[in-house]
């Protein structure tokens, strides 16, 4: 059986003002996998992410990583927060220095690592999401999906094992949203386990490994893509939309009957390669 990198365990979380935004989760994530969250805006989705780091607290219950019951004293956090990071979906709440070099060097810099390894780290995350070219600019003059780019890197330099992306692909068109999501690739193939929340039934469709569904601070389904999206109800009670190359895949389906030895498709090339067989 595969080893859970993180997990939470009869977890709630109620905020001062009384609002209770996560109720009774139990989750279990393996390692090394693609796990998109899905849900309308006030789901829980960002709340359950901030409590994955122990930015908060849960009200009740607990979460674990890699086997260990998080405990909230500062030496436990900085632990955690060292191996499972948050980029925002927003990069301005996340990006402070004037440089790029200086915005990334400053996660290595808190892990008290030797000048020489800081400037390892630093050029190898700005090499992997494509902004080794702009490490002496001004990070004010870089566009939106640039900046999203170092807001990642920023968590890279850690070294973490774990990534969890809110909403990465929000504000970006069609062709960045595509470079973010080959950026996440290349970071879950070096062994990263990579979480992200998304509208994007297409994108979770086609990216993930295990899907997860959240309505009212709740999980209402999780499973294979290919059978979360095949729950009619499920879709139906959470405002979900069937992504297109499911529902296309279906409609000739049920047209034409088929030897189809290829198995569901997940993305247009895997359709595309049935169409041609039939």
């Amino acid at each position: 059986m595969d080893e859970y990198i993180l997990q939470t365990r009869n977890l709630s979380f109620k905020y001062p003002d009384g609002t209770e935004a996560l109720r009774n989760i139990n989750l279990d994530i393996k390692k090394g996998k693609k796990v998109a969250f899905l849900g309308v805006n006030g789901s829980g989705k960002s709340t359950l992410f901030l409590n994955f780091n122990g930015v908060l607290k849960p009200t009740q219950g607990s979460v674990i990583y890699n086997g260990v019951e998080v405990k909230y004293n500062g030496k436990s956090l900085m632990e955690l927060r060292k191996n499972v990071g948050i980029v925002f979906q927003d990069p301005e709440n996340q990006l402070f220095s004037a440089s790029v070099y200086q915005e990334v060097s400053f996660g290595a810099m808190n892990l008290k690592l030797v000048e020489k390894e800081v400037s390892k780290r630093v050029e190898e995350a700005l090499r992997d999401v494509g902004m080794y070219d702009y490490k002496d600019k001004a990070v004010h003059f870089l566009s939106y999906g640039q900046k999203k780019r170092v807001a990642i890197a920023d968590i890279l330099v850690m070294n973490p094992d774990v990534i969890v992306f809110d909403e990465p692909t929000s504000s970006l068109d069609p062709k960045h949203s595509k470079q973010i999501v080959e950026i996440f690739d290349e970071i879950n193939k070096a062994g990263i386990t990579v979480i992200l929340s998304t509208h994007d039934v297409n994108l979770a469709y086609a990216w993930a490994d295990y899907v997860i569904v959240m309505r009212n601070g709740e999980i209402v389904g999780e499973g294979a893509p290919e059978l979360v999206f095949s729950d009619e109800k499920l879709i139906e009670e959470c405002y979900l939309e069937k992504p297109i190359i499911l529902e296309v895949f279906q409609a000739l389906r049920s047209v034409k009957k088929w030897d189809n030895s290829e198995g569901i498709p997940k993305d247009k090339e895997q359709l595309l390669k049935i169409i041609r067989s039939i």
